[in-house]
């Protein structure tokens, strides 16, 4: 015994049921309308003799019997055509995502404009170059503004020198293809002596500021963990004399205080994060959720945290099946009479093995891609962005319930 595929009843033989497998009746044709006066009725014409049957008539008469017969069939009712409706194919491409990644790593002014010309992403120096907070995303408008004309289309190659208020710079138009669309506009520095000094700066800045601000900060965090050790806190006063020098120089100290005065808070760059990965995490069919908490803190190295947690991320996104579930959070607490700032990451996926909980932030730790459990990729960088800002960061899982990343440090802003 089997079961009707369409109406689930007890059959013996093959798939439908007697009660759903009946021939489909036409509806009765609608009667005719009465005329409204009879004619009258033509003359009789003269009745032709009987046809005769198609066993004794000729064959030529058999054909045409046949063929009357085919021309009173009714035809067969036309297939039903779904409706071709539009596929946003840039929602669910890794290009854009891939190219956003590309420009934050050349540290070039340029943006991101997709096929219905609004601003997908404007890097932080498109933000500094167009004076423009870097917590907000400008229009094509604006841009078009401070250019001093209308941006080409966006399907054709176009390069021009301009001028931005006291910068020349090269702005250049690359079209996107392979189904994405849009283009991006690049706003290239042509001053040789504005770009050697950038150049310099941005190298200063991130081999030698950014490191003893981290340095400084860790230092400080670990002589008031030892009750003031006289040796960390001179240290720390050391460094803090260096980068007071190297601020003074020409170009340091303005970027430094640009990037200070326009940090953006931090919900935001939590909801940046999350509208990253929301077109990646629907494709794969993992809901996406946000818990950020709203605040005033700020950091001003919120690039080096997004990265972070775009980290965080794309392991939650990796091990979450699909029909999972994604959580990006965010608390501001308090200890102490100081603010800290706790960030998680919670997924449905996989769990972290006990004896793995500490070892998978650890800088010699090397992850087998072979193997089923969950060890996560890129976890050390988490754990010494934290160490440097005065936190920490841990994992908690239970087998068969959320899997979650934590990280709690403070804010710099």
């Amino acid at each position: 015994m089997s079961q009707c595929v369409m109406c689930g009843a007890q059959i013996s033989q093959g798939i439908l049921c007697e009660k759903c497998d009946r021939p489909r009746t036409r509806k009765p044709a609608a009667p005719a309308q009465p005329a409204a006066s009879k004619p009258a009725p033509p003359p009789e014409a003269p009745k032709a003799p009987p046809a005769a049957s198609p066993a004794t008539a000729p064959p030529a008469a058999a054909a045409g019997v046949k063929q009357a017969v085919l021309a009173t069939k009714p035809a067969a009712e036309p297939f039903p055509k779904a409706p071709i409706v539009p596929f946003p194919v840039e929602s669910t491409s890794f290009a854009p995502s891939s190219i956003c990644d590309v420009l934050t790593a050349a540290k070039l002014p340029a943006l991101l404009i997709g096929s219905d010309r609004a601003v997908k992403y404007c890097s932080g120096e498109a933000h500094v170059l167009l004076s423009l907070e870097l917590s907000s995303r400008p229009s094509i408008d604006v841009l078009e503004k401070q250019l001093g004309f209308t941006v080409p289309p966006l399907s054709v190659p176009f390069t021009k020198d301009v001028s931005i208020g006291s910068h020349k710079v090269a702005f250049s138009v690359v079209p996107l293809s392979g189904g994405t669309g849009g283009a991006v506009l690049i706003l290239r520095p042509t001053d040789p002596a504005v770009a050697m000094q950038s150049a310099f700066v941005n190298y200063a800045q991130e081999t030698i500021v950014h490191p003893l601000r981290a340095l400084r900060e860790a230092l400080t965090t670990a002589a008031k963990n030892r009750k003031q050790d006289p040796l960390l806190t001179d240290a720390a006063g050391t460094i803090e004399q260096i980068l007071t020098a190297f601020e003074l120089a020409p170009g340091v100290e303005e970027t430094e205080s640009l990037t200070a005065t326009s940090a953006p808070k931090v919900d935001d760059v939590v909801r940046r994060v999350g509208d990253r990965f929301t077109p990646v995490a629907a494709r794969k069919g993992v809901l996406l959720q946000l818990d950020a908490q709203e605040g005033d803190e700020t950091f001003r190295n919120h690039h080096e945290l997004e990265e972070v947690l775009v980290l965080l991320m794309e392991n939650s996104l990796h091990y979450t099946p699909e029909g999972g579930q994604i959580v990006l959070g965010l608390r501001s607490l308090e200890h102490k009479g100081k603010p800290l700032l706790l960030f998680f990451v919670m997924d449905s996926g996989a769990h972290v093995p006990e004896h793995l909980r500490e070892v998978i932030f650890g800088a010699g730790f090397n992850p087998d891609a072979r193997s089923d459990e969950r060890s996560g990729r890129g976890l050390a960088r988490c754990k010494d962005f934290a160490t440097q800002h005065g936190g920490s960061v841990w994992v908690e899982s239970k087998t068969g319930k959320a899997c979650t990343f934590f990280m709690r440090v403070r804010p710099d802003g």
